[in-house]
């Protein structure tokens, strides 16, 4: 498991202002490019901050691939548009690079391990300080992203105390080094976009790591953990479109859920839909995190 140590939140300014004094008061969070110092690292992170934001709106953190940036995914999924509709913050950030000058999210890949940034906890400081400047639910923080940043959308949801109400990973997967010890700490519901075409995160995983990732659970193993995780059961299965199969676990004894998307064809992308015509990907998501907000209650 990833080691944690206390957080550093310091330093924070926007592009335009990269001269400002450290001592000067916190900037108005607007749409944009921002920057942070966390553990001595400058880090990256792009915002939509819709026009009208309301006191205890959402936050929704949307997490890159390996080798990507917060611009990729920004670009790759169309949270802006669906931020503006509906009223959340989005907030992207971006990796730190690794030995080979790649750009990642450290979620315990074997050729990661001479790496020493934790952005389990770079994530919840970040959640922690955009919910208290903008006035956001702190129960309303919702993760997604894609492949490694799907992983990490896992990892974050199953840390022992979760800051997060529900995650969404799209072609993620759990690594077995923190899979095995993985027990649901929190009623935290999950959406997951998986391909069984994927020639990168294999829907039957690598538990052999013959792709040198490091050894990661198949998709059904990685359900599986959830649902018997949370106590849940199969309540609905069916098929959105002829090459998409949804699969729906819940309980009679509370909202949380299970959900797979299982994709017949696509490979290691993004998909632009999830079978409904209506939606994005990005809108289909939102409408799944906006089902598991809790009741609204005094902001940071």
């Amino acid at each position: 498991m990833l080691l944690l140590f206390a957080t550093c939140l310091c330093c924070i300014h926007t592009q335009a202002a990269d001269s400002a004094s450290a001592s000067a008061p916190p900037p108005v969070w607007k749409s944009g490019t921002h920057h942070l110092t966390f553990d001595g690292r400058d880090r990256l992170f792009i915002l939509d901050v819709p026009p009208k934001l309301k006191p205890g709106a959402a936050l929704v953190m949307v997490f890159h691939g390996f080798t990507g940036s917060a611009k990729d995914i920004r670009d790759l999924t169309g949270f802006e548009k669906v931020s503006e509709q509906h009223g959340f913050v989005a907030v992207y950030p971006e990796g730190t690079r690794d030995s080979k000058g790649k750009s990642f999210f450290s979620v315990g890949y074997e050729f990661h391990r001479d790496q020493s940034v934790d952005d389990v906890q770079f994530a919840r400081g970040l959640a922690a300080r955009l919910t208290r400047d903008l006035r956001l639910d702190s129960r309303a923080v919702f993760v997604t992203g894609f492949s490694n940043g799907g992983d990490l959308s896992f990892l974050l949801g199953a840390q022992q105390e979760p800051f997060v109400a529900a995650i969404a990973p799209v072609a993620g997967t759990m690594m077995e080094s923190w899979a095995k010890v993985f027990r649901p700490a929190a009623r935290i519901s999950v959406l997951a976009v998986n391909t069984r075409d994927d020639k990168t995160t294999l829907w039957d995983g690598d538990m052999k790591n013959r792709d040198g990732w490091g050894a990661y659970l198949s998709t059904e193993a990685v359900m599986d953990l959830w649902v018997k995780g949370l106590a849940l059961e199969v309540s609905e299965r069916k098929k959105p479109s002829k090459t998409i199969q949804l699969s729906r676990w819940s309980t009679a004894s509370d909202a949380t859920e299970a959900r797979l998307y299982a994709l017949k064809v696509g490979g290691h992308h993004w998909p632009n839909k999830l079978g409904d015509r209506s939606e994005t990907t990005a809108e289909t998501i939102w409408r799944f995190f906006d089902r598991h907000r809790t009741k609204p209650h005094q902001p940071y």
